[in-house]
């Protein structure tokens, strides 16, 4: 299974109207598709996504990015509905919080509780705070969401 290829800000673009008519909030469609992509807008914030001309993009555009604004855990999107319940998430993340880099080397262990478990078959967050992108300032960390292969993880922002 081919992991779903991402999408860039002008890609998104493309399946816009191109209009730049404020209509929005924002100042250009370009600005609209970036803040589609970190869920600061919805799709449905452009009115003419809402017509029947742009009906493919609209629903391509909520494909990719839902309909859901402000995340529960804040840059984190998790579509429980789409995990096997592998854990290879989990591994991976418990990995990368074990060892912390410094300079050009590497400090371990560190003592964090693991931020996912598997409950009753799917992923769940028990400790967001233990992730890296929390930390201050916050790690570029994003290891769960490369490793899952069926594009339940996505981190955004």
């Amino acid at each position: 299974m081919a992991k779903k290829e991402k999408m860039h800000p002008f890609k998104v673009l493309g399946y816009l109207p191109g209009t730049n008519c404020k209509e929005c909030g924002l100042a250009t469609c370009l600005a609209f598709g970036v803040a589609i992509m970190d869920r600061e807008k919805k799709v449905g914030d452009c009115p003419y996504l809402l017509t029947e001309k742009y009906k493919s993009s609209h629903d391509l555009l909520i494909e990719y990015f839902g309909q859901e604004l402000n995340p529960e855990h804040e840059g984190l999107l998790i579509n429980t509905d789409k995990c096997i319940g592998c854990g290879d998430c989990i591994t991976v993340c418990d990995k990368a919080q074990v060892n912390v880099d410094y300079g050009l080397g590497t400090v371990s262990p560190r003592n964090v509780p693991p931020v996912f478990q598997i409950i009753d078959g799917r992923i769940n967050v028990i400790n967001w705070p233990s992730c890296k992108r929390c930390t201050d300032p916050p790690g570029i960390c994003k290891v769960c969401e490369d490793r899952c292969a069926f594009d339940v993880i996505e981190l955004v922002g």
